[in-house]
Order: structure tokens, then sequence, then C-alpha cells
């Protein structure tokens, strides 16, 4: 190890921050291109037709229902055999 001055010292410390922030930049500047697509952007309007709108919305408004028939008569059963029962 070698003795230094203390201004030699306090150069040769701004010389290592100065070529490490050089360091830091060149690489950010390197780096910032490859992050494409990894921040949400504005996504254009779909246009929809209204045709397909309807046609998917009564099939599932006819499953739900159908589901619900199915459910209530279930329910119906299940208190009628208990009232037979009782």
């Amino acid at each position: 190890m070698t003795t230094k001055t203390i201004p030699q010292y306090l150069e040769e410390e701004r010389q290592k921050r100065g070529d490490a922030e050089q360091r830091i930049k060149e690489e950010a500047a390197r780096i910032q291109p490859l992050h494409h697509g990894h921040h949400r952007t504005a996504k254009g309007l779909k246009l929809e037709s209204p045709s397909r709108i309807k046609a998917v919305a009564k099939p599932k408004k006819a499953a739900v229902a159908a589901r619900k028939k199915v459910i209530v008569a279930g329910k119906k059963a299940i208190r009628a055999r208990k009232k037979v029962s009782s």
C-alpha cells in the first residue's frame, strides 16, 4: 500500500466517483430501451357491435334462469318431503 497525501487521496476518490457515475449512466442508457412492455400503455378503443352484445347476453340470462329454476325446484321438493315426514 502506498502512502498518499490527503489531496491526492481526495482527488483519487473524486475520480473513482466520477468513473462510477459515468458507468452507471452508460448502463442505464443501455438497459432502458430493453425494458419495453413493463409499463401499462393506453389501449385503443375496441368497437363492439350491438348484435354481439345481445347474442352473448341472452344465453347467459337463460342459463342463469334455468339454474335458478332447478335450485328453486329442489328446495320446494325438500320442503314438501319435510312437511310429509313431520
